[in-house]
This record gives structure tokens, C-alpha cells and sequence, in this order.
């Protein structure tokens, strides 16, 4: 099968294109081919579809979009891609970096991305579970290890032989009203005379929020580094995959998809976050900030203007992504459940789920044992 001309659909949406749905396929004429998985190393001309799955999708995942997995994305990348004829039925996005290291999900790591699950276009989902897990149970050894999984995917339809389900992490998240006045009369009194109070102060030290968009985002990636280097130092986790992670965000920043939020002014930026905007979603990924005694709580008081400004703007969420801190909790009570799934084929597949198994909780309670000693440096803090 080859890619549709130029991977354009005419700009049309799934329901103006009205692919046949899997009753269609069971009545239609024998004679023509049934969908079919392609495997391929890069979207091309299936992108434009692909967006528009990730868009129809329970929980669009900006971890999802083909800008940021061609970003980000190594050697080794799968695209399993669901097609009939030029329509994009659905897909998955796997990565083997190395072949003792098994399969998982693309992207996986240090840039920690979150909700992700196989795409399936609206009255599809049968086909592309079917055409997926044959793909994933057809004879050879292999291990997957699939990190950041959306409670409730369709992936674990998929996977072969024994599904292991691990709880990995939370994602906190907030729904948004329609003016920021209704958003913040739902936060706790206390927390909200705090907020004025942090936002006079720094007001008067003469900084104050402003969003970044577009190609210009791109230059201020600069000051997220240098905050971040300043901030974590060789404690940073984040600093080594910081040119994966520019390289994807720089493509949110063509399609227009994500933001960089300050506080600061012309000479100083205090406080920056970094933030997808996707399908009607704000997702908060990475930050940095000044540790100067001076400008305590600028993470706090900007993530509430990141908020506002949400809500203005028509966003209908805003997405926390993994990590259970505090801070989290005084601007939103919801949560999000993130899974690991471990499954594999034949015995590498068993003795690589028992190893990995085993790797994971001794890691879990090093974690516990940490927190429980000193606060934990985590993705990013108020």
C-alpha cells in the first residue's frame, strides 16, 4: 500500500470524509482489499490524519501529535499505521531502541510523556485493535514495557499474551469556567488571598505575565535552559534531553500548538513555563525559575495567570500532567490515573517482564524512601 498524495484529505474531518466503518467493511465486495498495517519508520504523508485521530481521541495527548513524535523521535521508531486505501483508520507509535532494552512506547523516558494509548478513528476501533494485535502476537520474542499508558486504553486490547498493570502516577487537572473570576471563586479562600497577595507583591517589583507564541517561542527556549541549569544544576534530569525536547516543542511552535509563559520584563524573566495547547487542552510540561528569596511564589502566582488566560482564550482544561506535589492540589482536586503495561512473546518476553518487574519496585521504593527523607526534585516545582 502506498501513502495518500501528499498525505492531504482536503481538509476535511473524519466525519465530513466518512471513511466506511468496520459494518462496511463486512458487507463490501470481496474482490477489494480489506484495510492493512503498515510498519514504517516516519508519518509523512499520514500526519495531517494522524492529528486529526489524536483530535477524536478520549484524551488528546499533545505526547501524541506528529510534530512532537517526529521531534523527539530516535532510531528504531514504529508507526503502525491502520489503513483502507488513502484513510488512516489508526495507529501506534512504538519505539526498539535497542533489542535487549524491548519495545515501548515512542518517546518514552526522560521527556515523560503522559495519556498515551493507540489511535482509532471514531467506528474503527475493532479494525485497528484486530490489525495492532496481530501485528504485536505474530511469531518472535520480544518484550514490551509501555510507560505513560491513559487508564481505560485500547491498548491493553492489544497486547499479547499476560497484561501486567502497574499504577505509575497520577495527572492532576483542572476543568475550566468561562471567565477567570468563575474559575477562581472555585479555588480555597485561603489560597486565593495568598494569590492576590504574591501578585501585588511581584507586580511591584514591576514584572508581570506574558505568553509567547509561534516562531518567536523558539528564542525563549534559551532562558528555560538557563533557568533550568541555574535552578537543578547536575541534579537535572531534564538538561540532557533538552535539544529532544526543543526539537519537538519547535515544531508545536509551526503548527502553532504550544506556549511559553513568563513572568518578568523587559531585562528579567523571573518564573517560565512551558505548556501544549491541543484539541482544546492546556498541558503545563516544564519550568523554571529564579531562587532568589525575592521572588518567591512567581511559579505559583504565573501558573495562575497561565490559568487565566486559559480560560479566556476557550481552553477546556488544564492538564497538570504526572506528579502528585502539592502545589498541584491547590489549583485543582481532579486526577488522572498513568499506567506501565508490561506483556511480551515467548521467553524473552516472560524473563523480561519478571526483571523489569522487579527493577520497577526497587526503584518505587527508593522513591518512597526519598520522599520520605527530603522533598523529591521532581519535573518542575512551584
Amino acid at each position: 500500500m502506498s501513502e495518500p498524495d501528499g498525505g492531504k484529505s482536503g481538509g476535511m474531518s473524519w466525519h465530513e470524509m466518512r471513511p466506511p466503518t468496520d459494518r462496511d467493511h463486512a458487507a463490501r465486495d470481496p474482490m477489494v482489499a480489506p484495510p492493512g498495517l503498515l510498519d514504517v519508520p516516519r508519518l509523512n504523508g499520514w500526519a495531517a490524519q494522524w492529528d486529526q485521530l489524536v483530535d477524536s481521541s478520549p484524551l488528546p495527548s499533545p505526547f501524541l501529535r506528529s510534530w512532537w513524535l517526529t521531534g523527539i523521535g530516535g532510531p528504531g521508531r514504529h508507526f503502525l499505521l491502520v489503513v483502507d486505501g488513502t484513510h488512516l483508520l489508526g495507529g501506534l507509535a512504538l519505539e526498539q531502541r535497542h533489542p535487549m532494552l524491548g519495545v515501548r512506547m515512542m518517546g518514552d523516558g526522560t521527556l515523560c510523556p503522559d495519556h498515551l494509548d493507540l489511535l482509532a478513528a471514531p467506528g474503527h476501533e475493532a479494525v485497528v485493535v484486530s490489525l495492532v494485535r496481530d501485528w504485536l502476537r505474530r511469531p518472535g520474542q520480544r518484550f514490551l514495557d509501555l510507560r505513560g499508558i491513559r487508564a481505560g486504553a485500547r491498548l491493553i486490547e492489544a497486547l499479547p499474551g499476560h497484561v501486567r498493570r502497574q499504577p505509575m502516577a497520577v495527572a492532576p487537572f483542572t476543568s475550566l469556567s468561562d471567565s477567570p473570576e468563575a474559575y477562581r471563586a472555585t479555588l480555597p479562600s485561603q489560597f486565593r488571598k495568598n494569590l492576590r497577595i504574591g501578585a501585588k507583591r511581584l507586580a511591584a517589583e514591576g514584572v508581570k505575565h506574558q505568553t509567547i507564541r509561534g516562531q518567536a517561542v523558539l528564542p525563549r527556549l534559551d532562558i528555560l535552559r538557563e533557568l533550568h541549569q541555574s535552578q537543578w544544576g547536575s541534579r537535572s534530569r531534564f538538561l540532557p534531553v533538552f535539544d529532544r525536547f526543543a526539537a519537538g516543542f519547535a515544531g508545536g511552535s509551526v503548527a502553532d500548538e504550544v506556549a511559553v509563559h513568563e513572568l518578568g520584563n523587559d531585562n528579567l524573566v523571573v518564573a517560565t513555563v512551558t505548556a501544549f495547547e491541543v484539541a482544546g487542552r492546556v498541558s503545563l510540561y516544564q519550568s523554571a525559575r529564579l531562587t532568589d528569596r525575592r521572588w518567591r511564589d512567581a511559579t505559583t502566582v504565573l501558573l495562575a495567570a497561565i490559568i487565566d488566560d486559559a480560560c479566556r482564550r476557550g481552553f477546556s482544561e488544564v492538564d497538570f500532567l504526572r506528579g502528585d506535589e502539592p502545589y498541584k492540589g491547590r489549583f485543582t482536586p481532579n486526577r488522572r490515573e498513568i499506567l506501565r503495561l508490561v506483556a511480551g512473546n515467548g521467553i524473552v518476553g516472560r524473563l523480561g517482564g519478571v526483571t523489569q518487574e522487579a527493577t520497577f519496585q526497587a526503584t518505587q521504593t527508593a522513591v518512597r524512601c526519598v520522599r520520605f527523607g527530603r522533598a523529591a526534585v521532581t519535573r518542575w516545582k512551584a
